[in-house]
């Protein structure tokens, strides 16, 4: 058997509001609207490359409840992730109103939605070159 090659096609999130959601996921992380239906409980999104679903549970989406953890890590370049963090900041939409150190040394922002929902956006470390 060849070996197998997974992608990932699609990140889902469930939301209380398609309209107020999508709203804020396209002001508050540039995330660029493809389709936006409140009827259908759906808006998706381009995320940098990223394919990301907002979803209304029970309209066909899913039956994830909004609030708590997304269950998955983002993460941007460094070079970018120092106005992203700033960004947001000023916002007033991070948790605990900082940018976090994990014990691994990594640096991350949490940031909350409307409904709750935890996104954790990493720095991706800038790779440095051997000599």
């Amino acid at each position: 058997m060849a070996d197998l090659v997974y992608q990932l096609t699609l990140l889902k999130i469930p939301v209380s509001d398609i309209t107020r959601s999508a709203a804020f996921y396209a002001e508050t992380l540039k995330w660029e609207p493809q389709f936006v239906a409140d009827e259908y409980g759906w808006a998706q999104f381009d995320a940098g490359g990223l394919p990301v679903a907002l979803y209304k549970p029970g309209m066909g989406g899913g039956d994830g409840k909004p609030g708590g953890s997304t269950g998955f890590h983002l993460a941007v370049p460094a070079d970018a992730f120092s106005a992203l963090a700033a960004d947001l900041l000023s916002k007033g939409v991070l948790v605990d109103n900082r940018v976090q150190q994990g014990d691994d040394g990594t640096t991350y922002v949490q940031l909350c939605d409307p409904d709750g929902n935890v996104l954790n956006i990493g720095r991706i470390a800038s790779e440095t070159a051997e000599a």
